[in-house]
């Protein structure tokens, strides 16, 4: 009898130890993450830092293109502005006589041409915004969906709307079971937004906070009100301070905790790191040839001494290379 209470005792134990190992294991709020300074830098101030914060200011800002979401070779809302002019183009050919429809068939072909892309500078924003002007903005966000479900990544092969970062996904969700309210702040339009990150990543529209097309109504009784598109922009765009702009006009808080991935999103680090609770912002560069894209933080305006400024304010660099186990 003595010895069977022992073999019940150690069968006890050694089923402890499993549902300990594997609860060890399962408790990582950040699996997709390697085991890095960073890693451990995110979870000792959610773990340790923010119960310090009231929960009604636990408000976090990301970043989409580039941060949540690839924008390599092309974003999203420009894969989108390429098809939209390319089927205007099946409409009518005569609009080949100008520039940015010329870019949109070759990058519709190769997105990578850099025929199209050494050059386009002047024109990404006018391509955004006349591939579907005259659009009701509720058709271009069902558009955007169906395109995004079915066009591919030719890299990796897989659909666009799947190119979510995995890592990313987890750092969103393990603060919102923090109590934080998450937005994604992008400079892509509010319509891209509100298209594909309700199902990639849960967020309703009033967490999204895009650029903002022009746009007018349009009233029709008994039936609903449309907003035609205009080739153009409610200012400012959400980029640089427009974004710290538009967080306090649409927010009105400051956040505590932001990500971004280019100098475009440094008006949302300078807008937190002015709170008066702790706070923390992570860049994440892009550095992983192999399993994604590799190019400089920023667009446009090159800024050699990006990593000096990084370190003057306190802010964390999140190398892809070395802190995501996963990509896509």
């Amino acid at each position: 009898m003595k010895i069977l209470k022992q073999k019940k005792h150690l069968c006890l134990l050694f089923i402890i130890a499993i549902i300990s190992s594997c609860t060890t294991v399962t408790n990582d709020p950040l699996p997709s993450w390697n085991s890095t300074s960073e890693k451990d830098k995110i979870i000792d101030f959610v773990e340790n830092i923010v119960p310090q914060i009231p929960v009604d200011d636990r408000l976090a800002v990301f970043d989409m293109d580039g941060t949540v979401a690839c924008e390599a070779p092309l974003w999203m809302e420009m894969y989108c502005a390429v098809q939209g002019l390319c089927m205007q183009v099946g409409k009518d050919s005569s609009l080949l006589q100008y520039p940015m429809y010329q870019y949109a068939i070759k990058l519709r072909e190769n997105p990578k041409d850099t025929s199209v892309t050494n050059h386009w500078g002047s024109s990404i924003d006018e391509m955004v915004h006349s591939a579907f002007k005259k659009w009701d903005n509720e058709e271009y966000i069902r558009f955007c969906s169906a395109y995004l479900d079915t066009a591919m990544n030719r890299d990796y092969n897989i659909t666009l709307a799947k190119t979510f970062y995995p890592p990313m996904l987890e750092l969103l969700r393990y603060l919102q079971a923090n109590d934080f309210e998450v937005y994604i702040v992008s400079g892509s339009l509010q319509g891209l937004l509100w298209s594909v990150c309700p199902d990639a990543i849960g967020f309703d529209r009033q967490h999204l906070i895009g650029t903002t097309q022009a746009m007018h109504p349009v009233y029709y009784p008994n039936d609903k009100t449309a907003f035609i598109l205009e080739a153009d922009i409610f200012p400012p765009s959400n980029n640089k301070d427009g974004k710290s702009l538009n967080i306090y006009s649409h927010i009105g808080k400051t956040p505590v905790f932001a990500f971004g991935n280019t100098t475009g999103d440094w008006g949302m680090f300078h807008l937190t790191s002015t709170n008066t609770l702790p706070n923390i912002s992570f860049l994440l560069n892009h550095n992983d040839s192999l399993r994604e894209y590799v190019y400089p933080p920023w667009h446009g305006t090159p800024c050699p001494a990006w990593k000096d400024t990084m370190a003057i304010n306190g802010w964390n660099i999140v190398n892809m290379k070395e802190n995501f186990n996963t990509v896509f």
